[in-house]
């Protein structure tokens, strides 16, 4: 039978908190490369995506006394990274339109747009159609549909991630896939 001694040193939360950086280590090592791969997918950069990862887990160390994730330490890394990572998409978009709003009175002046084919124009329609009707959608969906479609994960880890069964995962994506054939009509 374990003491709670034994079950405190095989848990690797309270030994993180408890200041051990072996255990902090270790869970770096095992979860760094996963976490960067992921973080890619959102950011579209290598390099951003290691300084990402990098940065949550020294945010991580640097709070390490107060750390309680509230699932697994694999779904709170995969959360925090996701939740980073989109983050810095929405800093990035938002710097990025307001050096657009800055320039475009500039470069309208000095060009004119060419003409647009109509397979572009209605393809742009489409996908104008397809973020709204996505939009449209309840946060948890959304959220889901976009991890299977967009970032193309597994049934298993978007559950993993989102803190829901498989099977939750399946009826968000059969609601997510039924509302938007409705929408899109």
């Amino acid at each position: 039978m374990e003491t709670p001694a034994h079950q405190h040193a095989l848990d690797p939360v309270a030994r993180v908190r408890a200041g051990d950086a072996a255990a902090f280590e270790a869970l770096f090592r095992a979860h760094y490369g996963p976490l960067c791969g992921f973080a890619e997918r959102y950011v579209g950069s290598a390099a951003v995506a290691e300084e990402l990862v990098q940065d949550l887990f020294a945010d991580l160390w640097a709070r390490r006394d107060t750390w309680t994730p509230l699932s697994s330490v694999r779904a709170y890394l995969f959360t925090a990274v996701r939740n980073r990572a989109l983050n810095l998409r929405k800093r990035d978009a938002l710097e990025r339109d307001w050096s657009e709003q800055e320039a475009t009175a500039e470069v309208h002046a000095l060009h004119q747009d060419p003409p647009r084919a109509d397979a572009a124009l209605e393809a742009a329609e489409l996908h104008a159609r397809l973020d709204a009707a996505m939009e449209s959608l309840p946060e948890r969906c959304r959220l889901v549909m976009r991890l299977r479609w967009r970032e193309q994960l597994g049934y298993a880890e978007i559950a993993e991630i989102m803190g829901i069964s498989p099977k939750g995962v399946e009826n968000q994506l059969a609601r997510g896939l039924k509302a938007l054939r409705g929408l899109l009509r």
